[in-house]
């Protein structure tokens, strides 16, 4: 996944220490590829990546992204069997949830403004002439 953003995005990399220098580079270039076509200024981006050493886990490879969409905090979190995997899985969980906002976005915006006084169903009750 290429990072193809159109300006450099300031991301915080935390990482353990049995995490590589590449996959951190990995996941900074998958974290500007999901936030590519991201509607709205990017406030914040934090990657955690971790690997966890209990042998009986069957999916050691933790990663958790977290960004900032113009006030409005988007995540994903997977775990894998590898560092790369997880990192791929997580970056488009990432995408995924950052289109779901943007077609969010722009439903609200098409949808016609409803009137507290029209004569129309509301959540808490009847109508105000039906009372």
């Amino acid at each position: 996944m290429p990072a193809s953003a159109p300006e450099e995005l300031d991301i915080q990399i935390t990482t353990t220490a049995e995490v590589s220098q590449e996959d951190a580079r990995f996941a900074r270039e998958v974290v500007a590829w999901a936030m590519a076509h991201a509607q709205g200024p990017v406030l914040y981006s934090r990657v955690t990546l971790s690997v966890l050493k209990d042998p009986a886990v069957p999916r050691p490879a933790l990663v958790s992204m977290r960004v900032d969409l113009n006030g409005r905090p988007v995540n994903a979190n997977a775990a894998a069997r590898t560092m790369p995997e997880a990192v791929n899985l997580a970056g488009r969980r990432l995408r995924t949830r950052v289109e779901h906002l943007a077609e969010y976005r722009e439903a609200r915006r098409r949808a016609p403004a409803r009137s507290m006084t029209s004569g129309g169903p509301r959540p808490w009750g009847p109508a105000p002439e039906n009372l």
